[in-house]
């Protein structure tokens, strides 16, 4: 572990954030004296080389348990490694094999469930969730496979919420889906979009790509062709109980995707579709097609600890996040303090920050943040 002072040196990273730093309240004048906050780094898990258990393979999630410990997935180890909130490592979550609590592919998303004492960790192919006591004992392997999950949040400790990518290969349609699924059963429990059209350059799937929080038991979904700022909240039956808009936000415009290839736009944040074309010189070609713009107005979506709603500015390099009310009123604006390479997704809840930084060229790592009066 290496202690930071105020800047720190990485590459694209995915954000978690919750509104406790590590296992302590934070306090709540910040919201209620101040209406300019920021992120900062403060201390860093990873190495290039040592401690075998601070050298990550390939980070893809985190999370921060209710004990203030911090838990990160790795693709390439196939396990998970739980450290304290001071960065020490504590123990390990699964290993690689066919036995019970083993990965036989790589895990990837990893969720306290919110109302119990579980870890779930979702494995790779066969669409399975482990789930784990606190201590890291195997409970319990939920077969729940899936279309191409493009995010995922828990409502409570038995419902999921999976948005994903389908295709119809009599057809070749593509369908998003935004369903809330028993992860007890594997059973639907209510559809809250879907989107379906031919696989082919003029096709709009603007409308198939949303942006996911979990809070309170109800999920908050924000659609990429809102022309103003709007999140819809709804129930896990799929009842639409409240939409929230601000109308000071300007309003957006659609981007038409260029015919080269080479000039797609990068869009942060928004899963891209590639699809298979044929040239006017009859060669096969791969086309990303009709996504939206660069900046959509809020490109991630994340509940804190008091419900509040954090929504990203844009796409790319998005560091800076609104927190609002339930009726849309801003309470505050918070800046990720990052290097400008950064860029950052930024997830929430009760129990610390902290930032993963999975694309450096050098080696993985972990940083742990905190929320301070700007």
């Amino acid at each position: 572990m290496r202690k930071l002072k105020f800047t720190v040196s990485t590459c694209f990273c995915l954000l978690l954030v919750s509104m406790a730093g590590c296992g302590t309240d934070v306090d709540a004048a910040l919201f209620s004296e101040v209406d300019s906050l920021r992120l900062i780094p403060v201390d860093t898990i990873g190495v290039l080389m040592g401690d075998s258990t601070e050298m990550f393979g390939n980070i893809f999630d985190a999370t921060i348990l209710p004990s203030g410990e911090l838990i990160v997935v790795d693709l390439l180890k196939r396990c998970a490694s739980v450290f304290n909130s001071s960065g020490q490592f504590v123990r390990q979550i699964g290993r690689p094999g066919s036995g019970p609590g083993e990965f036989q592919h790589s895990p990837t998303y990893v969720f306290w469930l919110p109302g119990s004492e579980l870890i779930a960790i979702r494995e790779d192919v066969t669409g399975d969730w482990l789930t784990y006591s606190a201590a890291g004992e195997f409970t319990d392997r939920r077969d729940l496979a899936e279309n191409m999950i493009m995010d995922i949040v828990f409502l409570d400790d038995s419902t999921a919420v999976y948005y994903t990518m389908g295709v119809e290969w009599n057809t070749l349609d593509v369908s998003y889906s935004v369903q809330c699924v028993d992860t007890d059963t594997g059973e639907p429990v209510s559809d809250i979009l879907f989107h379906e059209r031919p696989m082919e350059p003029s096709s709009d799937f603007i409308p198939g790509y949303v942006m996911l929080a979990g809070g309170n038991g109800n999920l908050y979904l924000s659609r990429a062709d809102s022309q103003h700022w709007s999140v819809e909240i709804y129930s896990r039956d799929g009842a639409l109980l409240n939409t929230i808009e601000r109308t000071d936000v300007t309003e957006r415009q659609h981007v038409i995707q260029p015919e080269s290839e080479e000039e797609t736009p990068v869009i942060p944040g928004i899963e891209p579709f590639t699809i298979m074309t044929t040239g006017e010189n009859g060669l096969s070609m791969t086309k990303t097609t009709n996504l939206p713009e660069d900046h959509p107005i809020i490109s991630a979506l994340a509940i804190d600890s008091e419900d509040r709603l954090w929504s990203r500015r844009g796409g790319f390099p998005g560091n800076t996040w609104d927190i609002t009310d339930t009726e849309g009123n801003r309470i505050a604006v918070v800046d990720v303090v990052l290097p400008d390479s950064v860029c950052h997704n930024l997830i929430i809840n009760s129990y610390g920050f902290i930032a993963i930084d999975n694309r450096s060229s050098d080696f993985h790592r972990v940083y742990i943040m905190e929320l301070q009066e700007k």
